[in-house]
């Protein structure tokens, strides 16, 4: 065991405000074991460093030079943690008073667990459900087509909702990394997150390493943050490079993980993402046409899939 619990990890892109609201939270949490803050700046050009760090002087920064994505600036504070835990913090994220110590307590009390993930509430304090199940071809199919809006009381597509209500910790494939807490030495015994994912889908395949490595990924039913959702990108996901990098994403996923159903799902995702394509091109959505022609290439094993550095030097804000 080290000297410090926990090691709370915040990565920051043009949040000033919503990251001091949430090292403030942090600050007043109330946890009584040792802990440190980690924060690594993807190069937001608006002054956070400077501003935040006479405000939080106990906080440890990272300037990155360019934005190189949410995973890779993850693993950078990782690299320098000493806690027992990992805390993944969303910088658009208020915890709640007294909930690291819950989520800290339930992963000491059951060691065979390797990541424990809260109930996450939206700023008007309606719960959500921040758990998911891995990607197949058929839910990434019935989510292209929409056809899963046919059916959204399913329990095969929506298995954790009702699990939720219950109020007791429960097992689910993966949690929403934006408060997720992990086992330090667990997270160097997988390697942590894959770098080639930029932003989106890298706590699934994180847990998918942890599953594989024979620890359980669990949900505390107890809230444990306020979510300003997708603050941390700036509202809504928008922009090519944010679009791009959630759909290569799970290509990655897959092409990692269950190759065999890529295969499976290679000609009809094609076919989807044509047509998507042609209906962009006529309603002039810029952005979305070029996810999808991306996407195709990336399909078609014309491009990696996964952000690079050119797609970097070409959308990145």
């Amino acid at each position: 065991m080290s000297a410090l619990k926990v090691s709370i990890v915040i990565i920051s892109y043009r949040v000033r405000e919503l990251l001091a609201a949430c090292l403030q939270s942090v600050d007043g949490n109330g946890f009584a074991g040792g802990w440190e803050v980690i924060c690594v700046d993807n190069a937001s050009g608006d002054g956070t460093v400077e501003v935040l760090r006479p405000r939080f002087p106990g906080v440890r920064w990272i300037e990155n030079k360019e934005n190189l994505g949410f995973a890779p600036a993850v693993n950078q504070a990782a690299a320098i943690a000493s806690g027992d835990y990992l805390l993944l913090l969303n910088p658009d994220g208020v915890l709640i008073k007294g909930s690291l110590a819950r989520l800290v307590s339930f992963l000491d009390a059951r060691p065979s667990i390797g990541i424990v993930g809260p109930r996450l509430l939206l700023p008007d304090g309606s719960p959500y459900a921040s758990a998911t199940r891995f990607p197949t071809a058929v839910t990434i199919l019935l989510y292209e087509t929409r056809l899963n809006r046919l059916i959204p009381r399913s329990r095969w597509l929506y298995p954790y909702r009702a699990r939720f209500e219950e109020g007791q910790p429960f097992p689910v494939d993966a949690v929403e990394g934006a408060c997720l807490l992990t086992r330090r030495a667990l997270w160097h015994q997988v390697g942590g997150f894959d770098d080639r994912y930029f932003f989106g889908v890298e706590e699934l395949d994180y847990a998918w390493k942890v599953t594989r490595a024979g620890y359980g990924v669990w949900v505390h039913p107890e809230p444990a943050m306020i979510h300003y959702h997708s603050g941390s990108t700036g509202g809504k996901r928008r922009g090519t490079l944010i679009l791009l990098s959630v759909t290569l994403g799970f290509l990655h996923f897959m092409q990692a993980n269950r190759p065999t159903s890529l295969t499976w799902l290679r000609l009809p995702l094609l076919t989807i993402w044509l047509l998507k394509w042609v209906l962009c091109w006529v309603l002039r959505k810029r952005e979305h046409r070029t996810m999808f022609r991306e996407g195709m290439r990336a399909l078609m094993g014309l491009r990696p899939a996964w952000i690079t550095a050119e797609d970097r030097a070409r959308w990145g804000a």
